[in-house]
């Protein structure tokens, strides 16, 4: 899958979830991330899969991710591919999860359209070991629970 494929069916899956339930959503799919890589980026994605799971915390997740671009911009060189990618979904997950609070100005509202594509991305980093194949059926999972459509 390239990466404008990836991007039409992560647009397609973000629509499929409805509103209210996108931060639980994307809370199980980063749980899903975080185990597969055992890389929780100064532990901005515990943080994150933490507010997704309360939805009285759904507004303070625009803090997190303002607190994340700043610690994130400062270590951008030093991080390896895998790292950044992780960044960016946790980045995402902050917009989505902000949005879906209902609290105004909201971030980009397609943002979570990008959730697909980060994990690919992030799939294909991680070590090909025997676990990568168990990781990737677990994040598969949480991708499409929630949508929908379903598969």
């Amino acid at each position: 899958m390239d990466e404008g494929k990836a991007l039409l069916l992560g647009a397609e899956l973000f629509r499929s979830v409805a509103s209210e339930e996108r931060p639980v959503w994307i809370g199980g799919i980063l749980e899903s991330v975080l185990a597969a890589t055992q890389l929780d980026f100064m532990g901005f994605g515990q943080r994150m899969v933490t507010i997704c799971r309360e939805e009285s915390a759904w507004g303070t997740a625009e803090s997190l991710f303002l607190e994340l671009r700043r610690g994130s911009l400062r270590s951008e060189g030093e991080r390896a591919p895998v790292e950044c990618a992780m960044v960016d979904l946790l980045e995402v997950a902050a917009k989505v999860v902000f949005n879906a609070s209902g609290a105004r100005p909201g971030f980009d509202p397609h943002a979570g359209a990008r959730v697909l594509p980060l994990v690919w991305h992030i799939m294909r980093l991680i070590d090909q070991g025997p676990a990568q194949e168990e990781a990737l059926r677990h994040v598969e999972e949480a991708l499409w629970r929630g949508a929908k459509k379903g598969r």
